[in-house]
């Protein structure tokens, strides 16, 4: 099992007051700043149970703010698409430059425990924010849905694998949204990877949401509700 850094996920698919987040409605008008977005975040108080802030790597660890800095960029989980997607798509995929991003680990009852415990659960969800005009975050948007949408089915074994990525509904949050559950065997046959990735469009800003379950010899620990619930704590602090 690799180490838990935020490069763990790229998305292979191979809020306390708002802080005026919402959109304008033809890509003019006010847009978030990168401050904005940091404040707009998870803290682990929004969430059930006891979450921490996973601040990244020692050399290039990401500021409190949430604000994502030259140093701490090439650290960030990357999107990257099966060869079923389109050049548009997979360009859109390489373009994305988020502003704010954030990780938050669980304590669960039965966390894993490296190098000895082969049971249990490792826990984190990551959030991505950026802003830009609403017909700039719209296709942005349509392009990152229609890539996720292009590599559903089955997916080889590789580096991990083998899988299946399947569309996962979303609770009605933003202007628009889309979810894809994938479920991966580590390499070697260890851990089960529960990957559940949200992409929402509110506006001016694009937010992504992962839920990430890696689980071994126990059940999965969300349900549909449970990570319905983490995607729309989120989408209320926009």
């Amino acid at each position: 099992m690799r180490a838990r850094t935020w490069a763990t996920i790229a998305v292979s698919l191979t809020m306390l007051a708002p802080v005026g987040c919402g959109g304008d409605s033809g890509g003019t008008g006010s847009v978030p700043t990168a401050a904005d977005l940091g404040a707009a975040l998870l803290v682990p108080g929004d969430l059930a149970g006891t979450w921490t802030v996973n601040p990244g790597a020692d050399d290039a660890p990401m500021p409190d703010t949430g604000i994502v800095t030259d140093e701490a960029r090439p650290m960030l989980p990357t999107i990257e698409f099966c060869d079923a997607a389109s050049d548009e798509s997979r360009a859109a995929a390489s373009d994305v430059r988020w502003l704010a991003f954030r990780q938050l680990d669980l304590t669960p009852v039965d966390p894993i425990v490296l190098p000895g415990d082969r049971t249990g659960h490792l826990v984190f969800v990551q959030e991505f924010l950026l802003s830009a005009g609403s017909t700039t975050t719209r296709a942005m948007f349509e392009l990152l849905r229609d890539g996720m949408a292009a590599c559903l089915g089955d997916i080889a074994a590789g580096e991990e694998g083998p899988g299946v990525a399947s569309a996962m509904p979303v609770t009605v949050v933003g202007d628009d949204r889309y979810g894809v559950l994938t479920t991966l065997q580590e390499a070697g046959g260890g851990a089960e990877w529960l990957l559940h990735d949200t992409l929402v469009l509110d506006g001016a800003v694009l937010m992504m949401v992962d839920v990430v379950d890696i689980r071994m010899g126990v059940a999965p620990l969300f349900t549909a509700a449970d990570v319905d619930a983490i995607v729309a704590a989120a989408a209320r602090r926009l």
